[in-house]
Protein backbone atom coordinates (compact mmCIF):
# COMPACT_ATOMS: atom_id res chain seq x y z
CA UNK A 1 0.00 0.00 0.00
CA UNK A 2 1.38 3.46 -0.67
CA UNK A 3 2.19 6.16 1.92
CA UNK A 4 -1.27 8.19 0.65
CA UNK A 5 -3.07 4.82 0.83
CA UNK A 6 -2.06 4.55 4.01
CA UNK A 7 -2.96 8.52 5.48
CA UNK A 8 -6.39 7.62 4.91
CA UNK A 9 -6.30 5.31 7.44
CA UNK A 10 -4.01 6.94 9.88
CA UNK A 11 -3.53 10.60 10.75
CA UNK A 12 0.45 10.23 9.61
CA UNK A 13 1.83 13.80 10.74
CA UNK A 14 4.95 12.74 12.29
CA UNK A 15 7.83 15.51 12.31
CA UNK A 16 9.38 14.71 15.82
CA UNK A 17 13.05 14.35 15.77
CA UNK A 18 13.83 12.57 18.72
CA UNK A 19 12.56 10.19 21.59
CA UNK A 20 9.80 11.33 23.89
CA UNK A 21 8.81 10.57 27.33
CA UNK A 22 5.81 10.51 29.52
CA UNK A 23 6.68 11.87 32.74
CA UNK A 24 4.54 13.06 35.20
CA UNK A 25 5.49 17.04 35.69
CA UNK A 26 4.32 19.99 37.29
CA UNK A 27 4.51 22.74 34.33
CA UNK A 28 4.75 26.27 34.70
CA UNK A 29 4.78 29.12 32.34
CA UNK A 30 5.46 32.56 32.85
CA UNK A 31 2.98 34.51 30.37
CA UNK A 32 3.99 37.70 31.49
CA UNK A 33 6.93 38.60 33.27
CA UNK A 34 7.29 40.50 36.40
CA UNK A 35 8.37 44.26 35.70
CA UNK A 36 11.26 45.59 37.85
CA UNK A 37 10.28 47.77 40.16
CA UNK A 38 6.59 47.02 40.21
CA UNK A 39 4.49 44.77 42.77
CA UNK A 40 2.18 42.93 40.16
CA UNK A 41 3.28 39.61 40.67
CA UNK A 42 4.04 37.58 37.31
CA UNK A 43 1.34 36.02 35.36
CA UNK A 44 1.75 32.04 35.50
CA UNK A 45 -0.18 29.08 33.79
CA UNK A 46 -0.11 25.24 35.10
CA UNK A 47 0.11 22.80 32.52
CA UNK A 48 -0.38 19.53 32.21
CA UNK A 49 2.20 17.84 30.54
CA UNK A 50 1.62 15.45 27.15
CA UNK A 51 5.39 14.16 26.63
CA UNK A 52 8.89 15.54 27.22
CA UNK A 53 12.01 15.49 25.15
CA UNK A 54 15.33 17.03 25.64
CA UNK A 55 14.45 19.81 23.32
CA UNK A 56 11.03 20.39 23.60
CA UNK A 57 8.09 19.26 25.16
CA UNK A 58 3.71 19.42 24.73
CA UNK A 59 1.42 20.60 27.21
CA UNK A 60 -2.08 21.35 27.38
CA UNK A 61 -3.34 24.76 28.72
CA UNK A 62 -6.24 26.58 29.26
CA UNK A 63 -5.71 29.49 26.87
CA UNK A 64 -4.20 29.97 23.61
CA UNK A 65 -0.09 31.20 23.40
CA UNK A 66 1.10 33.73 20.73
CA UNK A 67 3.18 31.29 18.03
CA UNK A 68 6.85 32.73 18.52
CA UNK A 69 6.68 34.21 21.96
CA UNK A 70 9.58 33.19 24.44
CA UNK A 71 8.56 32.42 27.59
CA UNK A 72 10.22 31.03 30.97
CA UNK A 73 9.29 27.33 32.31
CA UNK A 74 9.57 26.06 35.76
CA UNK A 75 9.03 22.11 35.77
CA UNK A 76 9.21 20.03 38.60
CA UNK A 77 9.23 16.18 38.97
CA UNK A 78 8.89 14.30 42.45
CA UNK A 79 12.07 12.35 41.70
CA UNK A 80 14.19 14.99 41.01
CA UNK A 81 15.51 17.22 43.62
CA UNK A 82 15.06 20.26 42.14
CA UNK A 83 13.40 21.95 39.74
CA UNK A 84 14.09 22.67 36.02
CA UNK A 85 13.95 26.65 34.98
CA UNK A 86 13.99 27.18 30.87
CA UNK A 87 13.21 28.91 28.50
CA UNK A 88 11.15 27.77 25.29
CA UNK A 89 9.51 29.07 22.00
CA UNK A 90 6.06 28.56 21.68
CA UNK A 91 6.01 26.80 18.18
CA UNK A 92 2.33 26.11 17.62
CA UNK A 93 -0.95 25.80 19.19
CA UNK A 94 -4.17 23.35 18.21
CA UNK A 95 -7.29 23.95 20.08
CA UNK A 96 -8.34 20.81 22.25
CA UNK A 97 -11.16 19.52 24.22
CA UNK A 98 -9.32 20.37 27.42
CA UNK A 99 -7.83 23.85 26.38
CA UNK A 100 -5.30 23.89 23.92
CA UNK A 101 -2.43 21.81 23.11
CA UNK A 102 0.93 23.70 22.62
CA UNK A 103 4.22 22.68 20.79
CA UNK A 104 7.46 24.32 22.79
CA UNK A 105 11.09 24.30 21.37
CA UNK A 106 13.49 24.56 24.13
CA UNK A 107 16.49 27.07 23.83
CA UNK A 108 19.82 26.33 25.11
CA UNK A 109 20.08 29.78 27.05
CA UNK A 110 22.21 31.14 30.22
CA UNK A 111 20.68 31.11 33.50
CA UNK A 112 18.50 28.34 32.72
CA UNK A 113 19.05 24.66 33.76
CA UNK A 114 18.70 22.77 30.29
CA UNK A 115 22.26 21.02 30.28
CA UNK A 116 21.13 19.66 33.26
CA UNK A 117 17.54 19.03 32.01
CA UNK A 118 19.33 17.46 28.91
CA UNK A 119 21.18 15.01 31.08
CA UNK A 120 18.00 13.91 32.85
CA UNK A 121 16.26 13.16 29.62
CA UNK A 122 19.23 11.08 28.63
CA UNK A 123 18.83 9.25 31.80
CA UNK A 124 15.34 9.07 31.51
CA UNK A 125 15.68 6.75 27.84
CA UNK A 126 18.17 4.80 29.31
Amino acid sequence: MKDDELAKFFKVDERREEARLNLGAEIYIETVAQEPGENKPPVVLKCESVDLSANGLQVFVDEALVEGAIHSLFIEFDTQQKPFKLTAEVRWVKPHPKGYLIGLSLYDSDGTEIIDWKFMMAKSLN
